[in-house]
């Protein structure tokens, strides 16, 4: 298969590109420096913005899928990147007739037990409010689009996978879900490239 990726050069996107190579997929990448990916990584890099459609264009024309791990500069200051660049992306997917899109985001986003968003809580950390409202407008882009997507969202992100603990759960996340590996989040999102299951749904993943 030929894929798409964003993000590509960041904690959960390098792996992401890695498992994909070793599952014999076929890798290009949009990057913003030279160097991003190591050069010898097996990836056609391409440099450029995420807002910029004719580089978005570039990486996704003659894929068969895309895979978005999209970071931002700062927490408490993400700026408009992820979901001005999921905008793009999702509409040169259009353009090009790519359907099948597996993004990553928080699992503010996701809904709460209790009615409502889970960052919508009086006790959701303050510190990831800012980042978690760019995640509710990646997931917008995603609904907008009618496309073939489906969107991770994880709680804290640690090191060390432990396939045998990851939990998915359909719009919420599992009960008492509290960290996620970046290697078992990059192993579920390449294993979604050929499951229909979650479809336009978001998937709370947790250990």
């Amino acid at each position: 298969m030929k894929l798409a990726v964003f993000g590509g050069s960041g904690r959960v996107g390098r792996l992401v590109v890695s498992q994909a190579l070793a599952r014999g997929h076929q890798v290009s990448a949009l990057v913003r420096e030279a160097g991003g990916l190591p050069a010898n990584s097996g990836v056609r890099c391409v440099g450029g913005d995420v807002t910029d459609p004719s580089a978005v264009e570039d990486v996704v024309r003659g894929s068969d899928a895309v895979l978005s791990s999209l970071g931002a500069p700062s927490l408490e200051r993400p700026g408009t990147v992820l979901q001005d660049g999921m905008r793009t992306i999702t509409g040169v997917m259009r353009r090009l007739g790519v359907r099948r899109i597996v993004a990553v985001a928080g699992s503010g986003v996701l809904d709460d037990p209790a009615g409502g968003l889970r960052h919508d809580q009086p006790g959701f950390p303050a510190t990831f409010r800012a980042i978690s409202a760019q995640h509710a407008g990646t997931w917008a882009a995603l609904k907008e689009s009618r496309l073939d997507w489906t969107l991770v969202c994880t709680p804290t992100q640690v090191s060390g996978r432990q396939p045998e603990r990851v939990r998915a759960l359909v719009d919420q996340l599992p009960a008492g879900g509290a960290e996620i590996a970046v290697e078992d989040i990059a192993a579920f999102m390449v294993s979604q490239l050929g499951d229909t299951r979650f479809l336009a749904r978001r998937i709370g993943l947790s250990w």
